[in-house]
């Protein structure tokens, strides 16, 4: 553990020296004039929108993010689709920073006026474009530290409140006076908490502001219980699963009994438990995320809904899956910065489920094999520099940010990570969309170059690679031979991270990927 803590402390102060360094050029260009930089000048707000438009079936998160710079606004639009692949405005085309949950966009605002703007989608045969409009109500901006304030019954705005201040989402005070006997300890996970009170009652807190007391079998909800606090009587036993990433969790605690519902069908499912599950009429399918089969739902007696931020862009559906009586719990483990915080969620299930034990066994096994394999690649050439994308539908190169988990699995397998050295690595999202021209001027010289198959599963060799943009072919790995695919499904398997960072490093020493299951060499 201690070792993983201080490769990234390392990391983060070597991005921090870079970026004082760079603020001293700028200021040693600037001659002695007093002047206030770009950075300084950024404030921070989240602000209400409205659109109009279309057929009416999409839908963007509101409120959404802003970055107000001098007079401008730079505001991050979420689509409640991932089929959206260009916004134009004013004559200008954007293309998405990241497809998950749903096309993400930063574009440029204006407040108070109605915004004509086309956007693209890919979600019939062929692209449409189609004409929007764009409102953002200037009554509504707060800021962002401010959010959870402003308004309260805004689900939205406390999940943006959570996300800028993590910390803050940590509040034991449940409303009926008792206090809390004992705190389960997270080692990397920030993005939840678990709190321990008399008589087997649990309190989670989740950093989107959801709080969930689980009261044991046979136990009461308590009197005065605080009105925010969803209250979940064990066992869980009758849970509708949405999110996918967190199937391999539920499977290896041996917990998935108690779903008995998916929001995935089986042949889409990588974990085996659950395909099973599905095949034998164990678990059924409940429809996705945003068209969940509430007849169905009500009729199999589901109690809890484990979703992913995709519900966000529907808060309709949330609301509806309330009214049948449903407790909505919306795990935020995508949030987490580091491989091992991602999978500590596996403690949360634990308490859900009743296998705490054993979820602290898959994690600490889990740990033990990530920090094996990080220690082996402690000695590396760190210089050998990696590569991770996939093209999107409007030709630009998405890849994930330098503070994403992925990044960090590259540095933990020995490598660099390509975004290492830009700017491009903060952001609102964990990932960035990189016109092919820049991206080809930060990522020729990689060493190695993993595509992402799990988004795109069309690149089959390293000719359908170049396919997608002639420059491809003057990158170093290519002409190298040093190229890769993940799997389709790599996101579902969250617990073989250990297996990702060990054949990434074996990729990095120049292996041929035979026995390889998780990576796939291009020839």
């Amino acid at each position: 553990m201690s070792f993983l803590r201080t490769r990234a402390k390392g990391h983060t102060a070597t991005l921090l020296c870079t970026l004082l360094a760079c603020v001293a050029i700028v200021l040693a260009g600037c001659g002695g004039t007093s002047v206030t930089s770009a950075a300084s000048a950024q404030e921070n707000y989240v602000v209400d929108v409205q659109l109009s438009g279309g057929s009416g079936r999409a839908s963007v998160s509101s409120p959404c993010t802003v970055v107000k710079d001098g007079d401008s606004y730079v505001a991050t639009l979420v689509w409640s689709s991932s089929s959206y692949d260009k916004m134009t405005i004013d004559g200008k085309d954007y293309v998405p920073t990241t497809t998950d949950p749903g096309s993400t966009f930063e574009i440029p605002i204006k407040l108070d006026c109605d915004m004509a703007i086309q956007a693209e989608t890919t979600a019939m045969s062929e692209a449409h474009t189609i004409e929007y409009v764009l409102r953002f109500d200037s009554t509504t901006l707060v800021a962002a530290s401010d959010a959870g304030n402003s308004s309260p019954d805004s689900d939205a705005a406390k999940s943006q409140a959570a996300s800028t201040q993590v910390g803050d989402f940590h509040n034991t005070d449940i409303g009926c006076g008792w206090q809390p006997t004992g705190t389960v300890e997270l080692a990397y996970a920030t993005h939840f908490t678990i709190d321990a009170f008399e008589g087997g009652y649990k309190l989670i807190c989740v950093s989107n502001g959801e709080r969930f007391l689980m009261v044991p079998e046979g136990g009461e909800v308590p009197d005065g219980l605080s009105s925010d606090i969803s209250a979940i009587c064990l066992p869980a036993n009758r849970t509708y699963l949405v999110s996918s990433s967190t199937m391999c969790l539920i499977d290896a605690i041996g917990a998935i009994d108690n779903i008995k519902m998916s929001a995935t069908k089986a042949e889409d499912c990588s974990v085996a438990g659950f395909a099973q599950a599905l095949q034998s009429g164990a678990m059924v399918y409940g429809g996705k995320y945003s068209a969940p089969d509430y007849e169905r739902i009500a009729s199999e007696g589901i109690t809890l809904a484990i979703e992913n931020n995709m519900i966000n862009h529907n808060p309709d559906v949330k609301e509806k899956l309330i009214s049948l009586g449903l407790t909505v719990l919306t795990e935020q483990s995508s949030l987490e910065g580091t491989v091992l915080g991602r999978l500590e969620w596996v403690k949360l299930y634990g308490v859900l489920f009743g296998s705490e034990d054993k979820a602290e066994q898959v994690f600490e096994a889990q740990r033990a094999s990530i920090e094996a394999v990080a220690q082996k690649n402690a000695s590396k050439d760190s210089s050998i520099k990696v590569a991770y994308f996939y093209i999107n539908s409007n030709g630009a190169a998405v890849t994930r940010r330098s503070g994403d988990y992925v990044a960090q699995m590259v540095r933990l397998a020995g490598g660099t990570y390509a975004l290492d050295d830009t700017q491009e690595g903060s952001g609102s999202t964990s990932s960035v969309a990189l016109e092919m021209e820049q991206f080809f001027l930060l990522a020729r010289d990689a060493d190695v170059i993993i595509y992402s198959s799990s988004i795109d599963d069309s690149v089959h060799s390293i000719d359908d690679l170049v396919a997608k943009n002639n420059l491809l072919s003057q990158f170093k790995a290519v002409q190298s031979g040093n190229v890769w695919s993940t799997g389709t499904n790599i996101y579902q398997q969250m617990t073989s991270s250990a297996e990702v960072i060990s054949e990434l490093s074996q990729a990095i020493e120049g292996s041929d990927g035979q026995g390889f299951t998780q990576l796939t060499k291009l020839n």
